[in-house]
């Protein structure tokens, strides 16, 4: 089951509709010889991409529909045909540049459940599981417009990403959380270690040309 998948809003820097005067090869170039870290955020309506750049390279591509999902270089195909197909509105987010890899385990993590209601959790059950199992990943807390991620290593919480900060904080304003919001869902994504999967950059990408691969199957 796909709801909605969004991300904490980073520092954000721009907003727009994808049309015919929006060329994203140039766009991601821009991203790409500007150095930026952060994440491009493609809402296609049922299906969703999200492109993570570190320093000015792409470090992950997530894209998913409500059947498929798709990571790395395949995903980034997907996304390009799909943004050949669908208008799309796109966000862009500022991040740390420290704190991208976070955000690209995430994308490439091991969803173990999802969309579970919060209202139902039983908390004390689950922070004992993840205390167990030194847990490292992440629960993503989330309502229709807004998330939360708690970060987890070895089944102690190292920090959280919410809404309006470029990296990870050592507290969340409870008295605020989403999980308050009656329709609030979880997700529990489990990622690797950081010493055993570090997040390099995506190899052999050509913008223009990957685009231009899309576009012939499209129009043959």
């Amino acid at each position: 089951m796909m709801r909605n998948f969004i991300l904490p809003r980073g520092i954000g820097v721009k907003q727009f509709d994808a049309s015919a005067r929006v060329k994203i090869p140039q766009l991601l170039e821009r991203f790409s010889t500007n150095r930026f870290s952060g994440y491009i955020h493609f809402d296609l309506s049922s299906q969703v991409g999200i492109v993570c750049f570190q320093d000015g390279n792409i470090v992950a591509v997530l894209f998913r529909s409500t059947e498929e999902r798709y990571l790395g270089y395949e995903a980034l195909l997907e996304l390009f045909r799909a943004l050949q197909l669908t208008r799309a509105e796109i966000r862009v987010y500022r991040l740390e540049s420290e704190f991208v890899p976070y955000v690209a385990r995430v994308c490439r993590g091991r969803v173990e459940l999802e969309a579970q209601m919060v209202r139902f959790l039983d908390s004390t059950r689950l922070l004992r599981y993840l205390e167990q199992e030194r847990f490292t990943g992440c629960i993503r807390i989330y309502t229709a417009s807004e998330a939360t991620l708690i970060f987890y290593t070895n089944g102690g919480v190292e920090g959280f990403f919410v809404d309006g900060t470029a990296g990870l904080r050592d507290e969340l304003d409870v008295e605020h959380s989403l999980a308050r919001d009656p329709e609030c869902r979880f997700d529990l994504i489990r990622t690797p270690e950081a010493a055993q999967s570090p997040v390099l950059p995506l190899r052999d990408i050509n913008f223009e040309k990957d685009w231009l691969i899309v576009w012939r199957e499209l129009n043959v």
